[in-house]
């Protein structure tokens, strides 16, 4: 997806419905949401444009998203704070986030 403003609530939307497909619910796929909110924020304020990529899998009880943008990092305060709080785990590197929450069983 394009990395800009006018097109951020596409990623928004898109990683909600991979939560929703993979079977979350509620609490959990709130705090998806929020989590992502703060990632493509960070992405966001760090970009001037390109490509966002978006992509999912699930295994072993967890939906894993990725989300890759060369210039993205370190924009938000408290990112890892955020992402503590709202998913199971994460990984964060330069021009890559990973989003992990745990399936319903």
């Amino acid at each position: 997806m394009p990395a800009e403003l006018a097109r951020a609530g596409e990623a928004r939307h898109y990683i909600t419905w991979l939560g929703g497909a993979a079977g979350l619910r509620g609490e959990d796929l709130h705090g998806l949401a929020v989590a992502a909110e703060a990632v493509l924020t960070d992405v966001l304020l760090a970009s001037d444009g390109g490509t966002m990529e978006i992509s999912a899998r699930s295994e072993g009880g967890l939906l894993r998203i990725e989300i890759s943008h060369p210039s993205a990092g370190g924009r938000v305060r408290n990112l890892e704070a955020v992402l503590e709080r709202f998913l199971d785990g994460h990984e964060l590197s330069p021009g890559r986030s990973v989003l992990v929450k745990r399936l319903p069983a």
